[in-house]
C-alpha cells in the first residue's frame, strides 16, 4: 500500500537525520491500515532502533493488529504546527500554516511472544523514563508480569518515509525565523482550558480497561 499526496518540493525531506530527529522528539504515531474491508487508525508511540526499523507495542485486543502477522501500513508523526498569521512577519504577507510532518509506507510485523512483548516495555522505557526516575523497567516487577502477556510487540520495516516541513522557506530569511518565534509561541491558558473541558468529558464517558 502505497501513499501519494501534493507538496511543494521546499518543504519535503528526505534526510534521515532530520527525519530521525523529528520522530525522536515526536514519536506518537498515527497507524493507517486496512484489515477485513474496514480502515483502522489508531496512535502509538513508535521508535527508531539503530537498523532503521521502528519498534513499539499495542493492546493485543486492538483489532488492528489481532491474529496478523505482517501487513502494509501508512505512519503520520506530527510535530508543531500553527496558523501563521500576516502581522507575525516582519514583511507584508498573507497569512499560512505552518507545521512539521513526517509519512511513512510500512510494513508492519506482529510480534505475539511474550520475550518480544517484554523487549518492547524494557526499550520504550528506556527511551522514555529519565535515569533518575522512581520508575525502570524490571522484568520481576508484578505490574510487567500482569501486563506483558496483554501486549503484542511491533517491529516496523520502513519501505518509504518522507518529511513535510513547511516553515516557511519560502520567505526571507526574517520573515523565516518571525514565524518560527510565532509557531513556538504557546498560548497556555487556551491549552489548559480545552484540556479541562476534555478531562471533564473524560470523567462523564464509561471508564476504560488499563
Amino acid at each position: 500500500m502505497s501513499s501519494c499526496a501534493f507538496h511543494y518540493s521546499e518543504y519535503r525531506c528526505t534526510r534521515p537525520e532530520l527525519i530521525d530527529q523529528m520522530i525522536a522528539r515526536y514519536p506518537l504515531a498515527l497507524i493507517s491500515s486496512e484489515h477485513q474491508g474496514q480502515r483502522h487508525n489508531n496512535h502509538i508511540p513508535l521508535f527508531r532502533t539503530a537498523d532503521r526499523t521502528l519498534f513499539g507495542h499495542v493492546d493485543r485486543r486492538n483489532p488492528q493488529f489481532q491474529g496478523r502477522g505482517r501487513f502494509p501500513a501508512h505512519l503520520v508523526f506530527m510535530g508543531p504546527q500553527s496558523y501563521i498569521p500576516p502581522e507575525a512577519y516582519r514583511s507584508r504577507l498573507l497569512p499560512t500554516w505552518n507545521y512539521v510532518a513526517v509519512h511513512m509506507d510500512v510494513e508492519i510485523e506482529v510480534l505475539d511472544d511474550l520475550e518480544s512483548a517484554r523487549a518492547a516495555l524494557r526499550d520504550t522505557c528506556e527511551r522514555l523514563q529519565p535515569p533518575q526516575a522512581s520508575f525502570q523497567y524490571d522484568a520481576a516487577d508484578p505490574r510487567v508480569i500482569a501486563n506483558a502477556p496483554h501486549i503484542l510487540g511491533l517491529c516496523i520495516h520502513v519501505l518509504r518515509e518522507e518529511g513535510r516541513f513547511k516553515l516557511s522557506q519560502d520567505k526571507k530569511p526574517e520573515d523565516q525565523q518571525a514565524a518560527l518565534d510565532h509557531l513556538l509561541r504557546r498560548d497556555e491558558a487556551g491549552e489548559r482550558a480545552l484540556l479541562d473541558a476534555l478531562l471533564r468529558f473524560a470523567e462523564t464517558a464509561e471508564p476504560a480497561h488499563a
